[in-house]
């Protein structure tokens, strides 16, 4: 069993449903068989769908002929600029996969294995882009991933090297507890997915639009139709424009009227953020910007004009076209109709209704009206194409009643608030601190961490790397100043007579003994002078010039701060630095001796320098991501 893997278009996911039974076992892989299961998986899921829309394509799927003797599901949908449409799709495929525990699940979009790219930060180190094909699979409601064999005892059941499908199926069947990841790698995942279904009704948004009586008749039959539309208009052409000059099919007549309609957030936005004034030609005639009614009536105009270009695009039906629709009135006559029913009231979606009821007729229409869909799609490949000739059916078909629809007007609910089009800094700065935001004090302890780690020729050691540590180095920075400073000074002979030694401490006794112990000679001994006193000199004249500067004002000294801004991020005095003393570091040049907070100034500087860096990359966010910290620009 082999698989095609070729290039998806941009903002498009594909997914694969394999049935286990079918591996290796002839009986299972006809296509009666995976018809049987498909019109399983969409009657289980209609419940979802009913309600839902979609961007650009619907969910769907068709059997696929992998290869001479072996089958699949598959489905492509595009979701163009709405990414909820894709984690609705993984949604819906995490369901399919723990109510169907014989199948497993391959999904990936223009971007490969996106599964794997929104887990990227828990995943195993072990797995890249290139060995993760036919591995990652969605399985018994959960996400597997089939290891590399380690060892040669692993490869009698791991696949080596890069798995063939049929033997990747059979390691997920035979080993699912192995195969399963943990849950943290599967968290980020579930974080998108958990929210459905509910996120369905609260991605809605409502707004007032005036519509021509034509429009509203055929949003009341099919809602859902205004997606086609936003999408006609916000991706018109020159071509598209002429039809909208002279609105062949959808003219504004004397009278518009005002209606309620369902968007979903991406497609409202897409809509009421476009520029557009209408031809003088076509009829349509705004108010100006500040009237009160500017906004629903320029919605309404933008909305016509995309079921317009809609029913443009659709070609002249041919006979062998038009039989092709008579054929699929005939929805009761398709054995596949049947099967389909069934499916349905095995999972009680009558919901117990008697045959004739109010309610079972409502849902047998809607059952009926999906299963045509179905059917369609598989006929017309061209979205376009196929929605353009559905609106054109229900234009001929649809009646309404001119007085009702102005009755109507007087009973609509309020339109929804769309303030969630602007985004606050505050709001930004809230999403981004879900992403394991930082603060000072968090900083502060892994800064320390940071400076004692081990630099060798291979860059540092960061903390965040799991080595076995066997001999670590202890490096106090303090003593190692305090030890520099004294040979300075007697190299330099500012102590006096180097042989008093009542001034050195057992450390640097033990340093001048090995000093001692060396063979430096005369002339080595008096360049070593010479540069000590030139340091001297150096840094007794920076002190000087610091002195004379603002430079101290600069610092933040201990006690300066309020109790407010203590609170809000500075790191308490057990936080800081070995010998740090809780944060003192001790006054500068001219500064009266007050101790200066180093922990406070340090993640002070840090934070000014990523804020420098206005979201790219650079040296800080380097530094605190091998620190495994993140920061907000709060």
């Amino acid at each position: 069993m082999t698989e095609n893997r070729s290039s998806l278009p941009d903002n498009s996911v594909e997914y694969h449903i394999y049935s286990l039974k079918a591996v290796g076992d002839r009986n299972f892989s006809k296509k009666s068989y995976f018809e049987e299961i498909r019109f399983s998986i969409l009657a289980k899921i209609h419940p979802f769908l009913k309600e839902y829309v979609w961007q650009e394509d619907a969910f769907n799927l068709a059997v696929h002929e992998l290869d001479a003797r072996s089958l699949c599901l598959r489905g492509l949908t595009r979701f163009g600029d709405n990414i909820d449409d894709e984690w609705f799709l993984v949604f819906l495929l995490f369901l399919i996969s723990k109510e169907f525990s014989e199948c497993a699940i391959r999904v990936n979009d223009s971007d490969s294995e996106f599964l794997l790219i929104e887990a990227a930060e828990t995943l195993p180190p072990w797995i890249k882009p290139e060995n993760s094909n036919n591995r990652v699979f969605i399985y018994q409601g959960a996400l597997h991933i089939i290891p590399i064999a380690q060892h040669p005892g692993h490869i009698t059941w791991l696949p080596a090297g890069e798995p063939d499908l049929v033997d990747a199926l059979l390691a997920l069947q035979r080993f699912p507890s192995i195969t399963r990841v943990k849950p943290s790698v599967e968290a980020p995942i579930r974080k998108r997915i958990d929210k459905y279904p509910g996120y369905i009704w609260s991605n809605f948004h409502h707004a007032h639009c005036y519509l021509p009586a034509s429009v509203a008749a055929i949003l009341q039959q099919e809602p859902k139709l205004v997606a086609p539309a936003v999408q006609a208009f916000y991706c018109r052409d020159p071509i598209d424009l002429k039809a909208c000059r002279v609105m062949k099919h959808f003219p504004p007549s004397s009278r518009l009227f005002k209606r309620r309609v369902r968007f979903t957030r991406c497609l409202y936005a897409q809509l009421v953020q476009q520029q557009f004034r209408p031809d003088k030609r076509s009829g349509w005639t705004l108010p100006p910007p500040m009237d009160p009614q500017f906004k629903a009536n320029s919605l309404g105009c933008k909305l016509t004009c995309g079921f317009e270009i809609l029913v443009s695009r659709v070609r002249t039906k041919t006979a062998e076209n038009q039989q092709d629709g008579a054929e699929e009135l005939d929805v009761e006559g398709d054995p596949r109709w049947r099967m389909f029913l069934t499916s349905l009231q095995k999972n009680d979606y009558f919901k117990g209704e008697l045959d004739g009821s109010k309610l079972y007729r409502e849902l047998f229409r809607e059952a009926k009206s999906y299963f045509a869909r179905i059917r369609r799609d598989e006929t017309n490949a061209k979205l376009d194409w196929n929605r353009g000739s559905e609106v054109l059916d229900l234009l001929k078909s649809v009646s309404w009643d001119e007085e009702k629809l102005k009755d109507d007007e007087t009973r609509l609910e309020t339109e929804d608030d769309d303030s969630w089009l602007q985004v606050s800094e505050e709001e930004v700065d809230r999403l981004l601190a879900g992403y394991q935001g930082s603060n000072g004090a968090a900083i502060v302890p892994s800064l320390d961490k940071f400076l004692q780690t081990v630099s060798g020729l291979d860059g540092v050691e960061f903390p965040s790397e799991d080595k076995e540590e066997t001999d670590p180095v202890q490096f106090d920075p303090d003593k190692f100043m305090e030890s520099v400073t004294r040979m300075l000074r007697q190299l330099g002979g500012e102590d006096g007579d180097r042989g008093d030694g009542d001034e050195l401490d057992e450390d640097d006794s033990e340093m001048s003994s090995c000093s001692s112990e060396s063979s430096v000679d005369d002339d080595e001994r008096a360049e070593l002078d010479k540069e000590a006193a030139e340091f001297a000199d150096y840094m007794k004249a920076m002190d000087e010039e610091l002195a004379s500067t603002t430079l101290a004002k600069s610092f933040v000294r201990e006690g300066e701060l309020s109790d407010e801004e203590d609170d809000a991020g500075r790191p308490s005095g057990d936080g800081g630095p070995p010998g740090g003393g809780g944060g003192g570091g001790g006054g500068l040049p001219g500064d009266g001796g007050q101790p200066v907070d180093v922990d406070l100034n340090a993640v002070k500087n840090i934070l000014e320098s990523y804020r420098s860096q206005q979201g790219i990359a650079g040296p800080v966010s380097n530094i605190l991501k091998s620190m495994e910290q993140r920061a907000t620009s709060q």
